[in-house]
């Protein structure tokens, strides 16, 4: 509706003779409050400042030719159009628009809220976990706004590629790989149970061994340049622990109901870097620099990046450089998007600049999130041994919903349901402080409470079995009884679904998903706290009602699956 609005509004510009390309930005809204209309707009201020002219007085005049008989027909949509101060145009929906708009979601189910295909190929990166470290609750925010803006992406019908990067090369592999020598050797490292969890533990014992004694920091610097000349013993016990850490990413995912579509390796990307950097100096792009190559780019406001370090150790900008290439040529994407940790903006800022000056103009677009960390607690660091780990989190919350929730029948599906809200429905730029015992509470914005919501409609429908059923005639049922102002309220919140697939498909902005899961359940109470659904005295009635809560239902369920959580039918 905010595209038609848009169109009509583009056309009355032009019915004022308002060349092309002097036409304002238009911008449609939802009002603040409902009893100001279902959409507005301020063109008008923003045309009169623009040209001189009273705002009220414009407003009339683009009021005026709205109702001029057109390409569209008012009369499919608007109730009415109301100028306001000091010079707002406010859209009021006809009760016919949102009763058959009941009827358009109980027929499209889940498919309600799909968009046109788009010709577009977009490539979302996202996850980034480094081997020979244990997936922490960081990660977890990361693999919550991917999968959701995945999910998004593809209902607006864009040709989606969920990728995944491993860190799987750099100095925290080969520390990690010193202190098992260093610490276990002559153990079966086949006997080790939590395989995950003890290369996490001796990766942060070595860290701290090297910096409290600076003879093991020469006994790890030797470890590390026979790993780089491929020592095959190192090579070997590389790829062993190296597996440990992908089976332990790979049940995390399955876990949270994660699938990509394409893994990248640092350890061949290093390669393709490598084999680019002779022509990234050739350039001057890059340079030698007191031994080591570096990307001078202080000039752009930018720093220096280095690219080699002088002992000839290659670092991520290197690597990133041919595979942002590659994601392009190989894959034939138009846009690729970076999910990564908002303290990288300098360095996307960089492999940005360096592209352009090598002549690669393709959209890049980097997603930056800030940490998380649990109420009352201190930042996280895999070198300080101190990182609270997704597996242990996710555990916790779990028990926590069983002893809150004894009767569901899946506790984990509620837990990942808390987990999930707790850390979408901030926006990606703002810290989050992790409370578990908030995130389970049926009250508030929380996963439990949308969940609930469903819970509760599927038991409204589940009493009303003999009223509503699959053989129902929907022709029969009288949509025009739904009047009341909950009721309607409560449609034009679904009426929003669309446009919000379409506003987080642009501006990927996936935090705005719980944001409506939560409004909706809210009105959707507000509803069933004032209108009787099950009325065996009113029975047309109920069959209207029973028809808009199936919708709800429809809805809230799509909603919850873009973010990635179940809709259970029992709490």
């Amino acid at each position: 509706m905010k595209n038609v609005l848009e169109n009509i509004l583009k056309e009355a510009l032009v019915s004022l003779e308002q060349k092309g390309e002097e036409l304002p930005e238009i911008r449609v809204v939802y009002p603040p409050t409902e009893d100001m209309g279902d959409y507005s707009t301020s063109l008008a201020l923003v045309l009169a400042k623009k040209i001189g002219e009273n705002p009220m007085e414009l407003a009339d005049k683009l009021k005026s030719k709205i109702l001029i008989p057109s390409t569209w027909d008012k009369s499919d949509y608007f109730e009415k159009i109301e100028v306001a101060p000091p010079g707002h145009l406010n859209f009021y929906l006809k009760k016919s628009f949102l009763q058959n708009k009941i009827t358009e979601i109980n027929k499209k189910k889940e498919k309600f809220g799909d968009l046109e295909k788009k010709k577009e190929k977009i490539m979302v990166e996202y996850s980034q976990p480094n081997t020979h470290k244990e997936f922490h609750i960081g990660h977890l925010r990361n693999v919550f706004i991917g999968s959701a803006l995945v999910e998004v992406l593809r209902k607006a019908k864009y040709d989606v590629v969920a990728a995944n990067y491993i860190g799987d090369t750099g100095s925290h592999i080969a520390k990690c790989l010193w202190g098992i020598q260093k610490f276990h050797a002559g153990e079966n490292l086949d006997d080790v149970k939590n395989k995950a969890e003890f290369l996490g533990k001796t990766y942060s014992q070595a860290v701290q061994a090297i910096k409290e004694n600076p003879d093991f920091e020469k006994e790890f610097k030797d470890l590390q340049n026979k790993f780089d000349q491929n020592d095959v013993e190192l090579q070997a016990l590389w790829k062993k622990t190296k597996q440990w850490s992908l089976d332990e990413f790979q049940s995390i995912y399955e876990m949270l109901g994660t699938h990509f579509d394409v893994y990248f390796f640092e350890s061949e990307e290093e390669l393709a870097g490598k084999k680019m950097l002779p022509e990234l100096v050739e350039k001057k792009i890059a340079e030698e620099s007191q031994g080591a190559i570096v990307a001078n780019l202080e000039k752009y406001g930018l720093g220096v990046l280095v690219l080699v370090r002088k002992d000839g150790s290659a670092l991520y900008g290197l690597k990133d450089i041919p595979l942002a290439v590659k994601k392009f040529k190989d894959f034939g994407i138009n846009t690729s998007i970076y999910i990564i940790d908002i303290r990288q903006n300098l360095c996307f800022n960089q492999l940005f600049k360096i592209l352009k000056l090598y002549g690669f103009q393709e959209k890049m677009v980097h997603i930056g999130y800030e940490v998380v960390a649990l109420k009352g607690g201190e930042s996280m660091s895999s070198r300080k041994g101190n990182i609270i780990t997704a597996k242990d989190l996710i555990t916790e919350v779990n028990q926590k919903v069983k002893d809150k929730f004894p009767d569901s029948s899946d506790s984990l599906d509620i837990a990942l349901g808390a987990l999930k809200f707790s850390m979408l429905k901030y926006s990606a730029s703002r810290k989050i402080e992790f409370d578990i015992e908030e995130s389970i509470t049926l009250e508030g914005a929380t996963g439990p409470y949308v969940q609930y919501a469903h819970a509760r409609i599927c038991s409204i429908i589940r009493k009303a079995e003999e009223t509503i059923t699959k053989k129902q005639d929907t022709r029969n049922i009288n949509l025009e009884l739904l009047t009341q102002d909950k009721e309607l309220s409560l449609i034009k919140e679904l009426n929003k679904f669309p446009e919000l697939v379409e506003e987080i498909s642009k501006s990927y902005e996936v935090h705005k998903l719980p944001y409506f899961a939560i409004k909706l359940a809210d009105k959707f109470h507000s509803f069933y706290a004032d209108c009787r659904v099950i009325d065996e005295e009113n029975p047309e009635l109920t069959q209207a009602r029973l028809y808009l809560v199936n919708a709800v239902k429809i809805v809230l369920a799509e909603t919850l699956r873009l973010i990635g959580v179940n809709a259970p039918e029992k709490m």
